[in-house]
């Protein structure tokens, strides 16, 4: 992973309040648990600006990472995924579609929405990665159309799945721009969390399986 480049996109985030602390007076999660960190990646679609610069990052770790040829379709995953695969299939000037969570109970019934081939190569993009469990799901939808998942490609990966997600034991590697071990150091250099904050918070990471 380029360090300039994980470092400058957890200072986006930061800037943007994608990324939210609050140690003391924590964050409750729709699971009912308290967190003292709290991500809405979906902010970056406003703010046109930070969104170009962490697309053209986004852009170059997938040239590095990934050989173009090896794609022709990028996916974004309901909802957010859907602005993040749109921008990065118009730059790289590919044929984008969306997956839905599950199928439609009405029209054709359809889950993947835009033009999908059998046999297609597809780079599949989300605003972030936490347990991976939402990709398996997409990832399920794009092999009932006989497509294959080339990649996955995410803003901010919280490091539960750090390198590759495992699928039927297929190996799919995951890239990413940046994770919490930037966000924290980002976070301590702006005098955002002092060192007893961060430990609040990566003993926090630990209990939800965070490695990095």
């Amino acid at each position: 992973m380029d360090k300039r480049t994980s470092k400058l996109a957890a200072e986006i985030l930061i800037d943007l309040q994608c990324i939210n602390f609050s140690p003391k007076k924590q964050f409750k999660l729709t699971s009912g648990k308290k967190s003292p960190v709290y991500c809405d990646c979906r902010r970056i679609i406003s703010f046109p600006n930070q969104r170009k610069k962490l697309m053209q990052l986004g852009i170059k770790v997938i040239k590095d990472k990934l050989d173009l040829s090896s794609i022709n379709n990028i996916a974004g995953g309901e909802s957010a995924g859907i602005p993040f695969a749109s921008f990065v299939a118009n730059q790289l000037n590919l044929p984008m579609t969306y997956i839905r969570k599950e199928k439609k109970k009405f029209g054709k019934n359809s889950q993947i929405e835009g033009i999908i081939k059998n046999k297609d190569k597809v780079l599949l993009v989300e605003d972030l990665m936490t347990d991976g469990g939402s990709k398996l799901k997409f990832i399920d939808a794009l092999n009932l159309v006989k497509a294959e998942t080339s990649g996955i490609f995410v803003i901010f990966n919280y490091g539960i799945v750090e390198k590759f997600l495992i699928h039927k034991k297929k190996k799919i590697n995951i890239f990413y721009l940046t994770n919490w071990k930037f966000v924290l150091e980002a976070a301590f250099r702006k005098k955002i969390l002092n060192t007893k904050e961060i430990r609040v918070v990566e003993d926090f990471l630990m209990t939800i399986g965070v490695k990095n």
